[in-house]
């Protein structure tokens, strides 16, 4: 470790890009704010890759076939969420929302990831799987979880020659519309029942005829 230079793409031939496995965990939504229209996640974001500087012979250190670095001690891909306000374990992303079937809407957020400064020449994404894993998810209250899909794209970008690889991950979430139903549906409908009635009983009260 002592020539290793976390600062430089861990690859013996340059012109070969990284190709970064990605696979992400969905633990909670936290919330969804509809009016400032953004969601917090808990989740959990694994990446692999092959560092060609990082090996060792087994036998020559008593078979010893993995080890713990600190994170700063190696190369690290420049893996960023752009539709990301905030990160340590909590993401809160920004989308677009849609009432016009509450309260039995369905909401779709799209999480872009992908490097900061490297286009497809030096960093090659790839979704581990074509899902979110959802095995620890703990339901919410509020809202189901219909799909949560990553997929790979390539975009051109006007700074540079070379396309940016994209991971598209798309959470679709329904609203459970039960609660909205007994609170809002229900009693809105009965309160305009009774209007409706009163208006039409009102001349007959008054001995009126139509």
């Amino acid at each position: 470790m002592r020539e290793y230079d976390s600062r430089v793409r861990p690859v013996m031939n340059h012109s070969k890009p990284t190709t970064v496995s990605f696979s992400m965990s969905l633990y909670q939504i936290l919330s969804i704010n509809e009016k400032q229209q953004n969601i917090d996640l808990n989740v959990w974001a694994i990446q692999k890759w092959n560092d060609d500087f990082l090996g060792w012979n087994p036998y020559l250190y008593g078979m010893i076939n993995t080890t713990i670095l600190p994170f700063d001690a190696i190369w690290l891909p420049d893996t960023y969420l752009y539709t990301m306000i905030f990160s340590i374990v909590v993401l809160i992303i920004t989308f677009r929302n849609s009432f016009r079937f509450f309260p039995y809407d369905q909401q779709a957020c799209k999480l872009t990831i992908s490097s900061w400064t490297s286009s497809k020449s030096d960093i090659n994404y790839e979704p581990e799987y074509e899902s979110v894993n959802m095995d620890n998810f703990l339901p919410n209250e509020e809202w189901v979880v219909v799909s949560f899909n990553i997929k790979r794209v390539e975009e051109k970008f006007v700074c540079c020659p070379e396309p940016w690889v994209l991971l598209e991950a798309v959470l679709v979430v329904r609203r459970k519309p039960l609660y909205y139903i007994v609170n809002l549906v229900i009693p809105t409908s009965v309160i305009t029942l009774v209007v409706v009635t009163s208006l039409l009983l009102l001349p007959v009260l008054r001995g009126e005829m139509f």
